[in-house]
């Protein structure tokens, strides 16, 4: 295990309250040196996992803005995760991982080590096939900011930033909503594929502590098995008479992971034309591709205090510090990007990733301001990511190559301020009253790029005079990481102003319309957008109502798609004349990428249609059933590399000869994703013992191309794809089209044992052949934990995620690097089973 930096801390945290029962608490918690399971406190919510699971009747923000109502009530659907449930499901407490085993539209990319070094740490996670930029993430109903860099999945880069999920302490959680429903028309951009409201506990007493332990079965050839722990808790304390003031933490210290296979081929120059006799000696598991080493801190703070009886004075702050290592492949001392002075048997250059982030949120709200209720706040968010790297080299130095390098670094920041109103009015013959909500918001955000280290990129002119590679010239730059020159920098802006109207009416006491509509203005190439959405809720019988929903919305381009660039260089000599090529990905508005026919980014334009049944036969049933259709113009993504001849003309016209590959975003394609959602659950009584809770979930999910954006003028006479076949099939087959999850929870006397059985469909890792397509097939995954509650405040767990340690099917790609030993696109992972025990105390 590492040694964490945040020890000291933690030590600091449990000083300050030393003489709390809180402090003792831990203590006893700490010193039983076992681990177990969550047994959180939930007074906000007033509900726990030891309710009765059918009390369905949980009230919910999400689905309409202009009436708080029930899950059962709500005309979209909405599902409600309490924080016990939460503290049961696995690991390490990796929130986007949690709502994957829960939701079964939701989905987490399981992305191996990327240049960035940020995408396998906040990996990419979504609603209904999207990535994480298409589903708005609000804490307490307040907007969540996004992080600095881009959230891609494995293969498919789009570009949008998107709300780290992971960054919010699981202990400080009441309870998570989310709405799978489109609801840009009342929440703005981002809210295509749903929204999911993460609400704070508001306890003012109490609290609970979680330490958990766990890592993964050995894997031949590695000791990399992400050994991990995690320590977290909460506590409440009053704040006046009638506030409160809660308090939560999470440190994870969590060790690497990888399953890369074995490099092959000749590591070394030969000797006098035969293999040097090192070969046969070489330990060829030398990559670390994989998941990173994470060291980890988040705090939360959630309050209120009651201004008077006229309103009501809150605030909640996050942050999260983060330092994370990724692997990257190995250099091999016989290539040109090697100089055995320095790393006579090559190295496996690692990635590090310094990240700081924060947000705060002030307001002041009411119940009564000429008859209505009322929330002013403003909030602040900011992500600051460092990025560096070591057993590393920038080969064209030669023997003066340093081996650590800063790299870049990027920085995003979001102010938005909210005024919003809410009222009911009686509009008489015999209706229920209309429900009316509207406000304004008002948003900056910025985001920047800057290049930090020279030497990461500087062109040494280094030219091998042994070996294999004699008389060639040496690589240019860092390897295993972006690389930005100073031309690639930037710093971008831009505000948002909106204005929102939402209604809703009980029309007969089955039947529910409710109406929205927003209006938003961007400074930059977004412009104006006017956006609806009308949903319906009709109870057919008091046990089966029907509900839908029509909406338009859309996805403002990220600050990241309008302002990323990055380089890569390959030193030549033509004709005894030195020169540098560059490959680059270029920002819109740059003159190489206009040459090409870059050009402003548009908003993606959405139409969301669903229609679902909600049905309740047995007092202990719920089924419900949601289809939807999600209509996308205009979505954007990076182009192909632009690489060729016609290429080659455009750019030497245009004074870019020293240039010849050219990546940039763009709105390329249509689509359209049909898919429907299926969940039910059922608790059975056992009388004496105990009893049981079933759950059952499903999804379906397909997305077909409907339109590809033509050429621009610029590329028009030559034979050039800005999307390619493997870029459509990422985009349609590489996310399996069915997940089906079905889990029960025995809890008898002071047993409580949770059991899942996942079936994850098959899925297509695509080329640009068929001929080279690869099928990998369906898998079934079972996840079980028994917690054993020795007291009423004193519980603890044994547990395993993928119980039986199923990988995906291998790889068929030759691959001697020994990178791609499992198939990259495995929608459950590729690292094998996780077996941990953990311990938890409440007071």
């Amino acid at each position: 295990m590492l040694q964490t930096k945040f020890a000291p801390l933690a030590t600091h945290l449990f000083d300050l309250t030393r003489s709390s029962h809180f402090y003792r608490s831990m203590v006893v918690a700490l010193t039983l040196g076992v681990t177990g399971s969550a047994f959180a406190d939930d007074n906000a919510n007033q509900k726990t996992e030891q309710d009765d699971a059918q009390a369905t009747e949980k009230v919910v923000v999400v689905g309409s803005r202009s009436g708080i109502r029930t899950v059962t009530k709500s005309p979209a659907p909405v599902d409600v995760i309490s924080g016990d449930q939460l503290q049961k499901q696995g690991n390490t407490l990796a929130l986007r991982d949690i709502l994957a085993k829960i939701i079964p539209s939701f989905s987490v990319a399981t992305v191996p080590s990327q240049p960035d070094g940020y995408g396998s740490v906040a990996r990419s996670a979504g609603l209904r096939g999207f990535g994480g930029g298409h589903t708005l993430v609000l804490v307490n109903g307040k907007r969540r900011h996004v992080g600095a860099l881009a959230v891609n999945k494995y293969g498919f880069v789009e570009g949008y930033q998107a709300a780290d999920l992971d960054l919010i302490p699981i202990n400080a959680i009441a309870r998570i909503e989310v709405l799978r429903d489109g609801a840009a028309a009342q929440y703005g951009s981002d809210a295509i594929a749903g929204v999911i409201n993460i609400v704070l506990k508001s306890a003012d007493h109490g609290g609970s502590i979680t330490t958990t332990y766990g890592g993964r079965e050995h894997y031949s050839g590695t000791d990399r098995n992400g050994e991990t722990f995690q320590l977290s808790g909460n506590v409440g304390t009053k704040l006046g008479s009638d506030g409160f003031v809660n308090f939560g933490y999470d440190i994870k210290n969590q060790d690497a992971t990888t399953r890369a296979g074995q490099v092959s081929g000749d590591i070394y120059s030969k000797v006098n034309g035969q293999s040097d006799p090192r070969e046969a000696t070489f330990d060829r598991n030398v990559n670390k591709l994989g998941l990173p080493s994470v060291e980890q801190l988040n705090l939360s703070l959630n309050a209120e205090l009651p201004l008077g009886d006229a309103a009501k004075l809150y605030t909640f702050t996050t942050a999260g510090w983060r330092d994370a290592i990724t692997g990257a492949s190995y250099r091999r001392p016989n290539s040109r990007s090697a100089v055995t002075e320095i790393y006579p048997n090559g190295t496996t250059p690692v990635i590090a990733l310094d990240e700081r982030d924060y947000q705060s949120v002030w307001g002041v709200k009411g119940d009564n301001f000429l008859g209505w209720a009322w929330d002013a706040s403003t909030s602040y968010g900011k992500d600051t990511q460092k990025h560096s790297t070591s057993s590393n080299l920038n080969p064209s130095l030669g023997t003066a190559s340093p081996t650590s390098f800063g790299l870049q670094k990027y920085e995003t920041y979001q102010w938005s301020n909210n005024l919003d109103f809410r009222r009911a009015f009686d509009i008489g013959f015999g209706y229920k009253p209309l429900n009316v909500a509207w406000g304004l918001d008002y948003r900056k955000e910025g985001w920047s790029s800057k290049a930090t280290d020279p030497l990461a990129y500087k062109n040494g002119g280094y030219i091998y005079t042994t070996g294999d590679n004699a008389g060639s010239t040496a690589t240019v730059g860092t390897f295993g990481a972006l690389v930005l020159l100073p031309e690639d920098e930037a710093k971008i802006k831009r505000s948002n102003t909106a204005a929102y109207l939402d209604l809703s009416l009980d029309v007969t006491p089955k039947w529910l319309v409710g109406i929205a509509g927003r209006f938003e203005h961007y400074d930059d190439s977004s412009g104006n957008t006017l956006n609806g959405k009308i949903n319906s809720r009709y109870e057919i019988t008091p046990e089966l109502a029907v509900r839908g929903t029509i909406g338009t919305g859309f996805i403002a381009p990220s600050l990241y798609q309008q302002g990323f660039a990055s380089t890569g260089i390959v030193s030549t000599i033509l004709d005894g004349v030195r020169s540098d090529v560059y490959s680059k990905m270029v920002r819109t508005d740059s003159a190489l990428g206009q040459a090409l026919g870059a050009k402003a980014l548009d908003p993606t334009k959405s139409t969301n249609y669903s229609l679902g049944l909600t049905y309740t036969p047995l007092k202990n049933l719920n089924i419900a059933v949601d289809a939807y259709r999600i209509e996308l113009k205009d979505r954007i993504s990076a182009t192909a590399g632009l690489t060729g001849t016609g290429i080659n003309s455009i750019l030497a016209a245009n004074g870019f000869s020293n240039v010849n590959y050219v990546t940039y975003y763009a709105n390329l394609f249509d689509t359209v994703t049909n898919g429907v959602d299926v969940i039910a659950d059922y608790t059975q009584q056992l009388e004496q013992f105990g009893k049981l809770r079933w759950s059952l979930g499903f999804n379906f999910n397909e997305t077909r191309i409907t339109g590809i954006a033509d050429n621009p003028s610029q590329l028009q006479g030559i034979n050039i794809d800005r999307i390619t076949r493997r870029t459509k099939g990422m985009i349609t087959d590489a996310d399996p089209k069915t997940k089906f999850t079905i889990a029960t929870n025995w809890l008898y006397k002071k047993i409580d044992i949770n059991a899942r059985l996942s079936r994850y469909g098959s899925y297509i890792s695509p080329s640009e052949t068929v001929e080279t397509d690869q099928k990998f097939g369906a898998k079934w995954i079972v996840d079980l934990d028994a917690t054993y509650h020795a007291t009423e405040n004193l519980s603890f767990t044994l547990g395993a995620d993928n119980l039986f340690n199923t990988y995906p099917d291998k790889s068929n790609v030759i691959d001697s690097l020994g990178e791609n030993y499992y198939a990259q696109l495995s929608p459950f992972g590729l690292y094998g089973g996780y077996y941990y025990g953990r311990i938890s105390y409440r007071f």
